[in-house]
């Protein structure tokens, strides 16, 4: 066998060799273990549960599951049935004849970057994770079963068409775009639909975690959660601010419990919020507020309302939940499979 180093977490001392229908694993001095390969972009509790499931279905195959992030009770699952593991973010499971290796200490994920672009996030015209570049991005994400001309796209996320259509350009290059031969051309243009959701959202959350984004932890008076959004129902005059984060999330499946509530706001609304909640500053989670500005406040137009207070959009939730830790990573998934991403 071939070291072959395309599966990340696996130690160097394991000899490694994939194909598509199997993956080797072997000490150099030992036999290899042979596994059935399976790729996930995110382990999840319910992930986890169908993969036991299908473990016990081809009992005489061994599987091997690679992931980008996981979460606590989805690895456990996995470690209680046997099935070997690695992840991008460090945590390893590996356990056939004579191999056991085992990792449940979250290393430093080694990050490569963002594939699509080797830029800084708001370098270049053609960065389509630029501050305003991105809303093309979110609205096909959004809209990801529409075709779309470069002018109708101009129209829909306010920005010049010309403008749109480099990023275009870029989209394609990086394959997350394609043309839609299915579509006839109107007049001279053509048209494109999103190819790749779940990849381009990928490609963009290192990016978006590394953004410098102004924030505020604030105690409003409230003791939970369902408190402190009752006090920002009562909040009147204030405009361009929506939920975030897991109590957003929970709009669209109530996966993982939240313990404060989260808040993107325009630089002004942060003062109209302030002078209508009188907040102080606290370094308690639970039951307070957590205030961000939104790097770019067109996002916050983007919001729909639901149940007397407005909601990000889903791009957002889902960027939001798959930055907040490990806990949150169920509830993002909740966001990519009610949204069609997967």
């Amino acid at each position: 066998m071939h070291k072959r180093h395309d599966i990340p977490g696996l130690p160097s001392s394991l000899v490694v060799e994939r194909t598509d229908e199997a993956l080797h694993l072997g000490l150099p001095e030992g036999p290899a273990a042979t596994f059935a390969p399976i790729w996930l972009s995110t382990l999840t509790r319910q992930s986890a549960g169908e993969i036991v499931e299908r473990a016990g279905h081809e009992s005489s195959r061994r599987l091997f599951v690679s992931f980008r992030r996981s979460s606590p009770d989805a690895r456990a699952a996995l470690r209680q049935a046997e099935i070997s593991f690695a992840g991008e973010d460090g945590y390893v499971y590996v356990r056939a004849p004579g191999i056991l290796v085992e990792r449940d200490e979250r290393e430093a994920p080694r990050s490569a970057g963002a594939r699509i672009l080797a830029v800084e996030p708001d370098s270049g015209a053609r960065n389509p994770f630029a501050i305003r570049g991105s809303r093309v991005a979110r609205w096909m994400l959004i809209h990801h079963q529409e075709t779309f001309s470069p002018t109708s796209l101009a129209h829909a996320v306010a920005l010049n068409p010309a403008a749109v259509s480099r990023l275009l350009t870029a989209l394609e290059e990086a394959a997350f775009v394609r043309g839609d031969s299915a579509q006839p051309r109107r007049g001279r243009q053509r048209r494109v639909r999103l190819e790749r959701p779940r990849a381009l959202l990928e490609d963009w959350l290192p990016l978006w975690q590394r953004r410098r984004i102004q924030r505020w932890r604030w105690d409003i008076g409230a003791r939970d959660v369902d408190e402190a959004l009752s006090l920002l129902q009562a909040v009147d005059g204030t405009d361009d601010w929506a939920v975030g984060g897991l109590v957003g999330a929970a709009t669209v499946r109530r996966a993982v419990e939240p313990v404060a509530v989260s808040v993107w706001t325009s630089p002004e609304a942060v003062e109209q919020l302030a002078a209508a909640l009188d907040p102080t500053d606290t370094d308690h989670a639970r039951g307070s507020l957590q205030v961000a500005v939104a790097p770019d406040p067109w996002t916050l137009q983007l919001a729909r309302p639901v149940d007397g207070l407005p909601v990000v959009d889903p791009v957002q939730l889902w960027l939001d939940c798959a930055s907040e830790g490990e806990r949150a990573l169920e509830a993002a998934e909740a966001v990519a499979e009610q949204m069609g991403w997967s």
